[in-house]
């Protein structure tokens, strides 16, 4: 079954220390000046951000450690769809007969916030903005996943996106083809990146034999992503 949720941006429970994150900080607190830019850019978003995500849980099992297999009618014929999601993500998916694919995004008033502050030339609140964007979008997946624990009695992993710990971003054309066009008004282009820009995708697993696990950065090649723990601004 198909569900689609729109939610208010007090509802998604954003904190600071998110947003210094995503900008970069380790543990630390930014300036007093930088401070009040975040909550100026903040108060800005608040009323016209209109966070949403659409999800939908099918049967699937783990093929091998690189690869799943997600369909609704079953594997016997072969009628799954196989993604190729890598050994990183595959070590977190033992006793998996569930996923959960999801699209969420920021939205598309929120693509044309930023471009405002472009047009404005303000590199530093740019840079704020495109932060909290993308704790924004991470922010309905971490909703996704506390939704599911009423949604199903499984344990679940943490959600895992194409492009992300090994898995292809091609993939994202798979995904999306799970969905009906323009998912939560989100287009994919011809090289897989999605629009409005701050957007993600990705799934869940879910089972009874699951065992949840933290993200594991050490393990992991991607040197841009935001939530390594090494990153420092």
């Amino acid at each position: 079954m198909l569900k689609q949720r729109q939610v208010g941006l007090q509802v998604l429970n954003i904190s600071q220390e998110e947003i210094y994150q995503a900008m970069g900080y380790r543990g630390a607190i930014p300036d007093s000046y930088t401070c009040e830019l975040i909550a100026e850019t903040y108060s800005e978003i608040a009323p016209l951000c209109l966070p949403r995500y659409m999800f939908r849980i099918l049967e699937a099992r783990q093929v091998s450690r690189q690869k799943i297999e997600v369909g609704d009618t079953g594997f016997a014929a072969g009628e799954g769809t196989g993604f190729t999601t890598g050994g990183i993500i595959g070590s977190y998916l033992q006793g998996m007969t569930q996923v959960c694919l999801f699209v969420a995004t920021a939205g598309k008033e929120y693509d044309a916030y930023l471009h405002t502050l472009k047009t404005q030339d303000n590199i530093v609140k740019e840079y704020i903005a495109d932060s909290i964007g993308s704790v924004i979008a991470e922010a309905c997946g971490t909703l996704l996943a506390k939704e599911l624990e009423t949604e199903s009695e499984l344990f679940h992993t943490l959600p895992y996106s194409p492009g992300y710990c090994g898995w292809n971003i091609c993939e994202q054309q798979k995904l999306f083809s799970f969905f009906p066009p323009e998912p939560c008004g989100i287009v994919l282009s011809d090289s897989f990146l999605m629009s409005p820009v701050k957007s993600i995708s990705g799934f869940i697993g879910l089972g009874k034999e699951l065992r949840p696990q933290p993200y594991r950065c050490e393990i992991c090649n991607n040197k841009q992503c935001y939530k390594r723990k090494e990153k420092r601004i």
